[in-house]
């Protein structure tokens, strides 16, 4: 959980840097990154490391995905093997639902 926590700071934090959406860099890209540069971190001299450490979040920036926020599709599965339901062959698409529209502020 802690290296989780972890990939996931440095996302945050490149995020940020970037001013974009967490939800769009790709954690497992991260974690590629991240196993890739460790080794490499201890040979770093300390004055050094921030270089190394924005040279990493930049690398996590390159990869980005679409964030899954807006999901049109419900979540299933091909074959039953958890708790999601079965995923139709045919999927509906799903109407998008226009919150102002439905809103009534009473004063």
């Amino acid at each position: 959980m802690m290296a989780h926590f972890a990939v996931r700071g440095l996302m945050h934090e490149a995020a940020l840097e970037a001013d974009i959406d967490p939800d769009e860099l790709s954690f497992v890209h991260s974690v590629r990154v991240v196993r890739r540069k460790l080794p490499l971190f201890v040979a770093i001299p300390p004055q050094r490391l921030k270089a190394f450490h924005k040279a990493v979040l930049e690398e996590i920036l390159e990869e980005r995905v679409a964030s899954s926020r807006g999901r049109r599709n419900t979540r299933g599965v091909k074959q039953k093997m958890s708790n999601y339901p079965i995923r139709p062959r045919c999927q509906p698409c799903t109407s998008r639902l226009h919150i102002l529209k439905h809103i009534l502020v009473v004063k």
